[in-house]
């Protein structure tokens, strides 16, 4: 059998690589999924092989390597045909694109500045920071939430698109920092997303490496 002529690098609980999977899933284009060991010295070492930046995810394409998630998504949306996650009219691609730059920049921007100061020694703790983040999470939740008061189904209109494919894994974890709260249309769409398959079957690849989020399930 011939190897998937595509290969995605990420951690099992990057965001990003999983919003890129979700991107593959959703196209059905065949991949080979190499993650990332965070206990493996010499998953990360054969990584940075790939990418001395050590970001993930990384795209590999035969000789062409594709980074950041976004550029990803438009790559991969042009291998199959173009028009599915980065709609063919301008106007729908332009509120793709909007969506997931705010959701990655202004939800997972300040996710991933929180996270790792959990992980900070004891004494290193660092509470204006969070706080000025736990805010920016909060202004994001109220703006995604007047942006769906159109009625939309998904993040940028009836079609699930680039601004899905990032929001899925990002809402599902940054939930967990600060909860939706009194948010019904953003509730709403998170479930959907929830329940969509691409997203389902990016979870089952991380299932086997346990919940490395330093921070309880949300339950609101």
């Amino acid at each position: 059998m011939t190897a998937p002529a595509l290969k995605l690098w990420s951690h099992p609980y990057a965001a990003y690589g999983q919003k890129a999977a979700v991107a593959l899933y959703e196209l059905d284009l065949p991949f080979e999924l190499k993650l990332v060991a965070a206990a493996s010295p010499d998953d990360f070492a054969q990584f940075r092989a790939v990418l001395p930046f050590g970001k993930m995810p990384v795209l590999i394409d035969g000789e062409r390597q594709v980074v950041e998630s976004s550029i990803i998504i438009e790559h991969l949306d042009r291998l199959a045909g173009g028009g599915r996650l980065i709609p063919a009219d301008p106007n729908a691609a332009l509120e793709a694109r909007l969506i997931d730059r705010i959701v990655d920049t202004y939800v997972g921007g300040a996710m991933n500045r929180i996270i790792p100061r959990k992980f900070r020694p004891a004494g290193n703790e660092d509470p204006f920071g969070d706080a000025q983040d736990e805010a920016v999470l909060a202004n994001a939740w109220d703006w995604l939430e007047e942006r769906l008061a159109d009625g939309r189904t998904w993040g940028a209109g009836e079609t699930f698109t680039l601004a899905d494919c990032g929001a899925a894994p990002i809402l599902t974890y940054a939930r967990r920092l600060i909860p939706f709260g009194d948010r019904p249309r953003l509730r709403a769409w998170h479930r959907r997303l929830m329940a969509r398959p691409s997203f389902v079957r990016a979870l089952e690849d991380a299932a086997p490496f346990g919940d490395l989020m330093p921070a309880p399930p949300a339950v609101d």
